[in-house]
C-alpha cells in the first residue's frame, strides 16, 4: 500500500514537471518571438552576423528573424543544428558525416543532396538569406552569418 501511494506521488509530481516544462518552452518561445519581431529586426540591421538561428530540438524546428519552420527530425534539420553550433565556421564533410550520419562510409555527394533539400526547405519557409548562408567549398561547409 505504501508503494502504490509512493508511485502515485511520484507520477503527480512527474505530470507536474511536464506540465511546467511545457510553460516554460511555451514562454521561452514565446520570448525567442518577440525578440526577433519585425521591429527588432529593424533595430539591429547591420548587425546580423551577431545572430543564430535557433534550433528547437523539441519540435525540430528553426527560428530565423521572427519565422519559425518545421524541418522535422530529418537529416536537414541535424545538418543545420551541427553548423549552427560553429557559425562562420567551416566544418569538413568527414566531420559532418561522423556528426550528422554518424559514419564516415557515404559520399560527399550525399552532403550535397541534404544541403540542397535544406536551402529549398528554408526558402520556402521565408528565410531564403538563411539559405544562403550555407556554403560548400571543396568539402567544406559553413553557416556564413
Amino acid at each position: 500500500e505504501r508503494l502504490a501511494r509512493l508511485t502515485a506521488q511520484l507520477a503527480e509530481k512527474l505530470m507536474t514537471a511536464v506540465i511546467c516544462a511545457d510553460e516554460i518552452r511555451s514562454t521561452i518561445r514565446a520570448e525567442v518571438e518577440r525578440e526577433h519581431s519585425d521591429d527588432a529586426i529593424a533595430r539591429t540591421a547591420g548587425a546580423t552576423s551577431a545572430h543564430r538561428p535557433l534550433l528547437d530540438q523539441s519540435t525540430f524546428s528553426v527560428i530565423w528573424r521572427g519565422r519559425c519552420l518545421r524541418l522535422g527530425h530529418t537529416r536537414q534539420y541535424w545538418l543545420l543544428n551541427r553548423l549552427a553550433q560553429c557559425p562562420n565556421q567551416y566544418v569538413t564533410h568527414l566531420d559532418l558525416l561522423h556528426d550528422v550520419w554518424d559514419s564516415e562510409e557515404l559520399t560527399t555527394a550525399t552532403i550535397r543532396s541534404v544541403v540542397r533539400h535544406l536551402r529549398c526547405q528554408l526558402r520556402s519557409g521565408g528565410m531564403s538569406d538563411l539559405a544562403d548562408s550555407i556554403l560548400g567549398h571543396h568539402g567544406h561547409y559553413v553557416l556564413s552569418l
